[in-house]
């Protein structure tokens, strides 16, 4: 181990101290007295001290006394003193501190900074056994018969604990000495004989001022024991009955010890402490007295250890009480952290350049004032040189004065005096606040920096730096963003840069801060990148806030159900009703999220720099920790809680402290992570005991570099919590220690002190630097301020402290000395402690007079005591630091305070009057340094009042009742019981004690009853005052769950729901599953919803779930049964992978199963068939290809494997070659898990052919030839190719893999072959391809020529071009109409050289074409000739018929005949006694009127179309009829 540890001693004189003690930190802390924290008996260090096989009951430790006398006195507090919205506010005996917290504040207020307030103060209390300066103490331990100095130091340290919270408020400093006095108060029942003379109750006032003193303690010479049977095991009788109180003797070998250590006298009749670690038990009187433990061979006393525990707790409630009684309702709040919110504490530049700024802050903390509950407002101006004044508040009109009246101003250079700003606020900010800072300027006393970063990290204190300039100094007292950064990495806190910030935008982050139920569920620091994030939210957390501090490129948020936020859109966010934009910034977001689904989120997030994610929630489940070193060294083995930071590479044990996980229903916790600032996992330890409000997990040694706390367990769903300790831990060479008493710590107005510090160092030898600071300027000189320590060297260092004439007494300043290594830098620890400044003593109370005693005889009656009332008046009076209060409590109808102001020291009389309800009252007077003085009336106790009003029984429909009547001279009448609100029964008892059976009550519920008492009073009938109690009935069997389904399943997880009809009698689901037809150990959890979450499963398994309904007994319902199937997973890699044969063209390699999920391969072949895939994979490893065969063998089931299975052949293979083979099973669903590996080679053989074999056209007489073979067996290839025209082909031999054919024709096939050829001359297989040259335009078809004309066709024939022939694929053709000169016709040919015009017009000139065409269409001109078809017999015209008809005329019309229409040359018309020829224009509609015709007469007309050559086409006929 390797380090630095600073002690400290101190001494106080009216000028200078003079003594000087050095003590070593050579062995870890002692303790005496109860066990000062729970303890694994069964631990091997542990085991032989507290010999767990011999223990009965309970051991209580001194944590645990104090935590429940803290309980019980704050459940009353509570009673007492109800919420306004609750005044008849109860709870039940038995709740824990967060279920009262809770019951008071309600669920959505953390519990956190109330539980580690107790924690601080049960912290203290162990600090009694741990350190040096207490531990051996006999006036501190209750030891060595020394009962007035252990009256005297706690009496002495009670002015202190009074005045650090009346006059300074310092609630850390009175928490850490209440502690200490409490220490000694717990110990006196534990060690004394004080139980053993047969008292039952405490020793009141004890410890306090105006104790009256020890009835009869033991004189020296004594004898108060006799000797034990054994004198280290169990012992009884042996304290003489008679004797004087004592206190046994202890001792044992510690040379720290020596000189504080008192030994057993040797009279023979003194008690020792006893137990196995006590070497004085063996001496006269041997044995011993201790009721520590429970375990006989430590506590000879242990069947005393229960009631010595009792007394204990009573007594700290008492105590607790005083103060609460001294200090007031408000101070007793803030002692313990009782406030819904927290402090709203801010710090802020004045300097000149932040005047915007100023202005945005005063806007913005206007309107969280408004909308916050904060109990404390804290600020914090700083200029330079000027700090301050601090504004301490609770009242918010004052904080906004204060805040108002902030104008920007002066400055002078640009560092500023940020860390005496931020010590100030420290000061004034309670345990786990928060603090905001704005500056635009770096910091100049980086000196404090340090101290304060070792303050904030103890009161576990968020530090949020909002800073908009970039400036960067290299003198080391000048600090600026690193160091701002660093701040807020340690603390928990943010660091928001920005060019000039946008107060109006971040501001509204202030307000997060007050809320009291935030707990940090993901916090990373400076990543990088892309990253996914997952988030679990269980089902504590009632809302979660995200922020971002960066510039993002992508982010994306996907909530259990698939919903997806993106990050970067504001206005999707802000449109949803489940979202909250807090902060929304290019550089920083802060977005809530509400009505949430539990699960795990996933957050995807880009940048393009560093940025941080921050999680936070409003949850019930909170856990406070820290880590303690096992001392299982005497006098009392414990967990000593370390002070400062944790030493690197050394193991520790984390002390955890659940907060509300009963109310969470949290299942387990299963480990602790050690993650640094970027998420990466440093440690990891697992976690399977059972889990409380405290408990310790034994750690793996710390890492070096710093680190953040996660725990991680369950809550009743399945779904996982995690929290993370906001505080990072700093790892360090360095630990630092204080030695000196409190008492010590401290000085009168006007004086000195010095302290001295030990600094040790475990570290390479080096020169430290020793600085110091406190923040009420007491400390004046560190000498020397630089020492030299060599390894497990020491140093000594002197720190000076000066208190003014002027100060206030009471006042308590908080100190810092820091020792840092010069050449391991990181090397830096603080030691923190408290400087008080004394008050002049006072140990008197005030006095208190009664003038006469009232009277309420007569009156003292339930019934008839309301009808009187009575008044008192007493005089209060204290002439030492003058009476700071004075009330009656309980509270009366009125008190009147005559001439009080505080601090007076004349008398003052109080006036009180109450009724006779109130028989029993206290008038209190309270003086400036907290002691109380009383005077007290009691007129005897109420008769006729109801005690103890209780269920003693119930059933499923009924509740017992019993109650006692206190006595009465009245007749009691009779009872009413007010039931559920609702019905009112009533029913005699005469007897002072009464039972009732309430029956008919709903089975499963809560039911509550008012029980009023009547009397006969003067013969009427007076109802009392009543009593108030509640009761649950039985459940009965609930009803059974239903409609068991799956909702979903993953290869690990399953979520399953149930129905359930009548929930009114289950309180919970009991789920259990096992892993169907493996039959491991069933697995059981317990949840309140119908849902649950499976994790941890096997994958490919079939699960039998078995779902039952649990009553509020524990009475179970029928069983639901049913069934899922996990999804598939990837299975692993196959192992033993082997290459079993090889010859030149095959490989045969064989594998066994794989190692992870092989059972997801046979359950899907058991699903289907006995057959499963292997995919089998090979690479060439020398060659430039690449071979990938996906193939499929059978994989047989049987186990183990057999020589045919899991084995495949690969071929064919290039010889000479190296291969890669990649195995790697495939599920059924096709699922491809790892691949395993082997290389293997072939053997000699033929070459191979070559492959990829390309041809491309460089021009159009060149073709490149480029290809890829195997490497192996390579010498030279061999290149060959012909055309489709010449005879042979040409060869050459070619050592590259390339190579250009030249002088070729154009447009011409070309067939190429490549074979690889070996050293030796053989010639692989050829590989082939083919392509053509690049294309030219052929010339014009020659010889064109018309060889024969018909009506309807022209034949025509050509010869090839003269020019590029070779390039002719194919000829186009084309005829052309020269009537109309359109194409008519048009075709291609691939062969031959003739073509068949047809389908022509007759007797129509036409001109015939034909060009060359190319492979890629390029073509020639067109070859022409013309020619004119032959005639052909034209048709009938067309619609013959007659237009009119006179009685000796006919008009007739016609069409043109519809085929070979061109050869009309004219029509020929015909009837019965003419014709005629018909010329002339010929157009399509044609008309003749034949005249001179016979009228009533029927005419015959035909008409047909004439050829030029005068052949007759086809004749149409005509039926006409003239008129009459």
């Amino acid at each position: 181990m390797t380090g630095v540890s600073i002690k400290l001693v101190m001494a106080q004189t009216p000028l200078v101290a003079a003594g000087l003690a050095i003590v070593l930190l050579a062995n870890l802390g002692r303790t005496s007295g109860f066990l000062a924290t729970p303890l694994n008996a069964s631990d091997p260090d542990i085991v032989n001290i507290l010999c767990p096989d011999q223990t009965t009951g309970i051991t209580r430790d001194h944590k645990w006394i104090t935590r429940e006398a803290v309980r019980r006195n704050i459940r009353q507090f509570f009673i007492d003193f109800p919420p306004p919205s609750k005044p008849d506010f109860n709870i039940p005996t038995t709740a824990s501190l967060t279920e009262l917290f809770h019951a008071y504040y309600g669920d959505e207020v953390s519990a956190a900074r109330f539980i580690r307030a107790v924690n601080s103060i049960a912290a203290a209390n162990v600090k009694g056994d741990s350190a040096s300066q207490f531990r051996y103490d006999p006036s501190v331990q209750a030891d060595a018969e020394g009962f007035d100095g252990l009256h005297s130091t706690m009496s002495q340290r009670y002015p202190q604990i009074m005045t650090s919270i009346v006059i300074d408020e310092s609630y850390p400093a009175a928490r850490s000495l209440l502690g200490l006095t409490l220490h000694s108060l717990q110990k006196f029942y534990s060690h004394s004989t004080w139980i053993e003379q047969g008292n039952t109750g405490i020793l009141e006032d004890l410890g306090l001022p105006g104790f009256t003193g020890f009835d009869h303690t033991a004189a020296p010479e004594e004898d108060v024991c006799t000797p034990c049977t054994d004198a280290q095991g169990p012992c009884s009788g042996n304290v003489i009955s008679g004797a004087g109180l004592t206190s046994g003797y202890y001792t044992y070998v510690d040379s720290k010890a020596e000189g504080i250590i008192v030994d057993k006298p040797k009279t023979g009749g003194k008690c020792s402490h006893g137990g196995v670690l006590d070497d004085s038990a063996s001496a006269p009187a041997e044995g011993g007295i201790n009721k520590d433990t429970a375990s006989p061979c430590f506590s000879p006393h242990y069947y005393l250890h229960e009631q010595a525990a009792e007394l204990a707790v009573q007594a700290t409630d008492y105590y607790l009480s005083v103060i609460l009684d001294a200090v007031g309702v408000e101070k007793y709040r803030s002692l313990f952290d009782l406030y819904f919110g927290s402090a709203l504490s801010i710090t802020v530049d004045t300097t000149a350049s932040m005047g915007k700024d100023i202005a945005a802050v005063k806007k913005q903390v206007a309107q969280i004032v408004d909308n916050t509950q904060a109990n404390l407002f804290v600020l914090v101006p700083f200029n330079d040189p000027v700090v301050g004044p601090v504004t301490r508040t609770s009242d918010p009109k004052e904080f906004m004065d204060a805040v108002n009246t902030l104008e920007a101003h002066l400055g002078g250079d640009v560092p500023e005096m940020y860390w005496s700003a931020l010590q100030l606020a420290l000061s004034n900010t309670p345990d786990f606040g928060d603090i905001f800072c704005f500056t635009d300027a770096p910091a100049k006393d980086g000196e404090l920096m340090e101290g304060n970063i070792a303050i904030a990290q103890q009161r576990e204190i968020k530090v949020t730096t909002i800073y908009s300039e970039t400036m960067s100094y290299e003198n080391k007292l000048i600090t600026d963003i690193a160091d701002y950064q660093r701040l807020a990495d340690i603390t928990g806190g943010l660091f928001i840069p920005s060019d000039k910030f946008d107060i109006d935008a971040i501001v509204p982050i202030i307000g997060e801060g007050v809320e009291s139920a935030n707990v940090d569920i993901i916090i990373l620091k400076n990543i990088t990148g892309n990253q996914q994030i997952n988030i679990p939210i269980d089902d504590s957390v009632f809302d979660f806030e995200l922020r971002v501090t960066g510039v993002l490129t992508h982010g994306k948020l996907t909530d259990p159900t698939g919903k997806v936020f993106d990050l970067r859109h504001q206005g999707s966010l802000e449109s949803d009703p489940d979202v909250e934009i807090v902060v929304y910034t290019d550089g920083f977001r802060a977005i809530g999220f509400h009505n949430l689904h539990y699960g795990m989120w996933r957050l995807d997030v880009t940048s393009l720099h560093s940025y941080d994610v921050l999680v936070t929630g409003n949850s019930t489940l909170n856990w406070l920790g820290g880590f303690s070193i096992l001392d299982p060294s005497p006098p009392h083995p414990h967990y000593m809680d370390i002070d400062g930071r944790p030493l690197t590479n050394t193991v520790y044990y984390l002390d955890v402290m659940l907060i509300g996980y009963l109310e969470s229903y949290v299942e387990d916790v299963n480990r602790v992570e050690y993650t640094d600032g970027t998420g990466v996992t440093l440690r990891t330890i697992d976690y399977n005991g059972e889990i409380d409000d405290e408990f310790y997990i034994r750690s793996e040694p710390l890492p070096e570099q710093p680190f953040y706390v996660k725990l991680y367990g369950h809550v009743h769903s399945g779904n996982v919590f995690c929290r993370y300790l906001p505080v990072m831990m700093v790892p360090v060479t360095a630990s630092v220690e204080v030695l000196a008493k409190t008492e010590e710590l401290s000085a009168l107005p006007g004086y000195n002190s010095q302290a001295d510090f030990l600094v040790t160092n475990y570290g390479l030898e080096s020169e430290f630097d020793i600085t110091g600071n406190d923040d009420k300027g007491y400390l004046t000189m560190i000498a020397p301020p630089r020492v030299y320590i060599v390894t497990n060297g020491t140093a000594t260092v002197t720190v000076y402290f000066h208190v003014d004439f002027m100060e206030i007494p009471g006042t308590v300043s908080t100190v810092t000395v820091t020792a840092q290594s010069l050449k391991q830098t990181r090397s830096v620890n603080s030691a923190v402690t408290q400087f008080y400044v004394l008050s002049e003593d006072d140990l008197d109370p005030p006095t208190c007079i009664l003038e006469g005693e009232p009277d309420c005889s007569g009156f003292t009656y339930n019934g008839i005591c309301d009808q009187k009332n009575w008044t008192a008046v007493a005089t209060l009076q204290d002439k030492g630091s003058g009476l700071s209060a004075a009330y009656v409590k309980p509270n009366g109808f009125s008190t009147d305070l005559e001439s009080f102001s505080p601090g007076t020291i004349d008398p003052v009389q109080v006036s009180h009057v109450s009724t006779c309800c109130s028989p029993q009252s206290e008038f209190i007077g309270v003086d400036s340094v907290g002691n109380v003085g009383k005077c007290k009336i009691d007129m005897g106790d109420v008769g006729g009042y109801i005690l103890d009003f209780e269920a003693i029984d119930a059933g499923t429909t009924w509740i017992y009742l019993r109650w006692t009547l206190s006595p009465t001279i009245y007749k009691i009448h009779k009872y009413s019981l007010l039931i559920d609100e609702d019905l009112t029964s009533e029913f005699p008892c005469p007897d002072p004690t009464c039972y009732y059976n309430a029956t008919y009550l709903d089975p499963c519920a809560k039911h509550t009853f008012h029980l009023t008492p009547h009397f006969y009073i003067e013969t009427l009938d007076r109802a009392g005052a009543p009593a108030f109690v509640g009761a649950n009935t039985l459940d009965i069997e609930p009803s059974p769950p239903e409609n068991g389904v799956v909702v979903n399943t993953t290869e690990s997880s399953a979520t399953i729901a149930w129905e359930v009809v009548g929930t009114e009698c289950v309180s919970k689901f009991k789920v259990c599953y096992r892993n169907y037809g493996v039959d491991p150990t069933q697995i059981c959890k317990n949840t309140v919803d119908p849902t649950l979450l499976m994790p941890d499963l096997e994958a490919c398994a079939a699960y039998e779930i078995i779902v039952q309904s649990i009553g509020l007994s524990g009475k179970p319902s029928t069983p639901l049964k049913f069934y899922l199937n996990t999804d598939e997973a990837l299975p692993g890699a196959p192992k033993n992978v082997e290459a079993v044969m090889t010859t030149i063209d095959m490989v045969t390699i064989n594998w066994d199963d794989p190692e992870d999920h092989a059972q997801c391969v046979d359950l899907y072949k058991k699903a289907e068939s006995d057959s499963s895939e292997v995919s089998v994979t090979f690479d060439a490893l020398n060659d430039a290809r690449q071979l990938e065969i996906n193939q499929s063998i059978e994989v047989l089931k049987e186990r183990p494997v057999q020589s045919a299975d899991h084995s495949m052949t690969i071929y064919p293979l290039d010889p000479c070659t190296g291969y890669i083979f990649k195995v790697a099973a495939v599920s059924r669903s096709g699922l491809i898990g790892p691949f395993a590996l082997r290389e293997a080679r072939t053997l000699e053989g033929d070459p191979g052919p070559v492959y990829s074999l390309g041809l491309s056209l460089e021009t159009i007489d060149s073709i490149k030839v480029q290809w890829e073979s195997p490497t192996a067996c390579l010498d030279h290839y061999k290149v060959c190719y012909f055309d489709e025209e010449e005879v042979g082909e040409v060869c050459q031999d070619v050592h590259d893999t390339e190579i250009i054919l030249s002088e070729l024709y154009a447009c011409t096939e070309y067939y190429v072959s490549v074979a690889l050829v070996t050293p030796s001359g053989i010639i692989g297989n050829k590989t082939w391809a083919n392509t053509r040259t690049l294309d030219l335009a052929p010339g014009e078809p020659t010889n064109v020529a018309i060889v024969k004309v018909t009506s309807h066709s022209i034949d025509i024939r050509y010869d090839p071009p003269d020019v590029n022939p070779q390039c002719t694929i194919e000829y186009d053709f084309e005829i052309i109409d020269k009537s109309s000169n359109q194409i008519t016709a048009a075709n291609e040919k691939l062969v031959g050289l003739d073509n068949i015009f047809q389908h022509l017009e007759a007797c129509t000139l036409y001109e015939a074409r034909v060009r060359a065409v190319s492979r890629t269409s390029l073509h020639s001109d067109w070859a022409i000739v013309s020619a004119v078809t032959k005639e052909d017999i034209p048709s009938a015209p067309q619609n013959f018929e007659a237009a009119s008809v006179t009685s000796n005329t006919v008009n007739l019309v016609w069409f043109r005949p519809a085929v070979n229409d061109r050869c009309i040359g004219e029509y020929y018309l015909e009837w019965s006694d003419g014709s005629q020829s018909i010329d002339g224009p010929l157009k399509f509609e044609m008309e003749a009127t034949v005249t001179s015709l016979t009228s009533c007469t029927d005419y015959a007309f035909s008409l047909n179309a004439m050829t030029p050559e005068g052949t007759s086409g086809e004749v149409a006929t005509l039926t006409v009829k003239t008129s009459c």
